[in-house]
């Protein structure tokens, strides 16, 4: 008896002093209004070379600036909707050489309002046109978002260079809690 006694001492001992850490939440995306810090495009894209009909490639690299956007991510429904704006400097370059320059604004729900789902890595959103957005997530911490997507170019109906065409792009949007 006195040997059981023991067994079952240890036992308690063990079962009290080895608990499983638990595992830190998944960060939330609602809950909370985030900040735009940085947005970045890369394309490529086809020029014209004025007085003839031959078209040469071209980079496009787009640095936003002037950051004044919220993005509200709502709970049940899932709703995602942006508010403020900030401003796209798009420089066009062929070989590396700067050829033409501008800025283009981005109006927060002209751009961004809908809904939003996240789908393993990716944050699918859905805009009130149903136009879906998929956008690979980089990082994601209570705090901080950082995501990356293929955006159709036909939505870059503001692009206005003249003779220059976008083609496929790339872009990055990092977003912080407040």
């Amino acid at each position: 008896m006195k040997h059981l006694l023991h067994i079952v001492l240890v036992l308690i001992i063990l079962s009290t002093s080895c608990t499983v850490e638990d595992e830190p939440a998944a960060p939330q995306l609602s809950g909370g209004t985030w900040t735009l810090e940085s947005a970045n495009v890369q394309a490529s894209g086809t020029a014209v070379i004025p007085g003839t009909q031959n078209a040469i490639p071209v980079s496009l690299t787009g640095t936003g600036e002037d950051y004044n956007m919220t993005v509200v991510f709502g709970e049940d429904p899932n709703t995602v909707v942006a508010a403020g704006n900030f401003v796209f400097f798009v420089e066009a370059s062929v070989g590396g050489i700067p050829f033409a320059e501008q800025r283009f604004p981005v109006q927060g729900t002209d751009t961004f309002a809908g809904t939003w789902e996240i789908n393993e890595d990716q944050l699918v959103m859905v805009d009130s046109d149903e136009d879906r957005f998929e956008l690979e997530i980089l990082e994601f911490t209570e705090n901080r978002l950082k995501v990356t997507g293929m955006p159709d170019v036909g939505d870059f109906t503001e692009f206005d260079m003249e003779g220059v065409t976008p083609g496929e792009a790339t872009v990055e949007f990092v977003l912080l809690r407040q």
